[in-house]
């Protein structure tokens, strides 16, 4: 039986706000790049490859105020996020081996100095749809300055890589937040409210 572990540190607003944006985004994204034509010489941008390209320089205003957001701020930035020092990769490994032993979740939240396993999770998050979005943006800034067919062949093929670990995370992480309301920890209200 699962055992509930629960935290009552609150994300500051702004993060909350930039976390929020960013779901809703990149989950568009995903969607619509699964659906989607890709563009071709001689065959004119779909109007799905063009919402695609609006919201991809979306995600990259996102990502780009969320690193602002993870370096200026310490508690809840890149230390929380990247425990990869001895430290934290030992608290990342103690609550791994304590959610299957135990059979419980960590609650993640602000707190734990030398980090955890829920920021280390959102940390390798945040690194994909960062190289989603860089491979995105080199993908259209080389279709712009007439690469190659086989160039921009190779790019979306990274690009879509990217958008498979993503879609891996995406789903993991929509499964932990369900995971986390049936044992009555609310990390999604603690998330996703913007109230203070």
């Amino acid at each position: 039986m699962f055992e509930p572990q629960m935290s009552t540190a609150q994300w500051s607003r702004p993060l909350r706000l930039i976390h929020l944006l960013l779901a809703i985004a990149v989950t568009a994204q995903l969607f619509i790049g699964s659906f989607m034509r890709s563009p071709h010489p001689g065959r004119p941008d779909t109007l799905g490859f063009e919402v695609h390209e609006i919201l991809g320089a979306t995600i990259l205003v996102f990502i780009v105020l969320h690193w602002i957001w993870s370096i200026t701020h310490q508690n809840e930035g890149l230390r929380h996020l990247f425990p990869w020092t001895r430290a934290g990769m030992r608290n990342v490994l103690k609550e791994l081996w304590a959610g299957i032993r135990h059979q419980r979740l960590p609650s993640g939240g602000l707190g734990n100095n030398d980090g955890g396993l829920a920021g280390f999770i959102h940390g390798l998050g945040l690194l994909a749809i960062t190289a989603m979005v860089i491979t995105g943006g080199t993908f259209f800034l080389s279709r712009m300055a007439g690469a190659s067919h086989d160039s921009l062949e190779i790019i979306e093929d990274i690009h879509d890589t990217f958008a498979v670990i993503a879609w891996i995370y995406w789903g993991g992480h929509l499964g932990s937040t369900v995971l986390h309301s049936l044992l009555h920890q609310p990390v999604w209200r603690r998330m996703f409210s913007l109230k203070s």
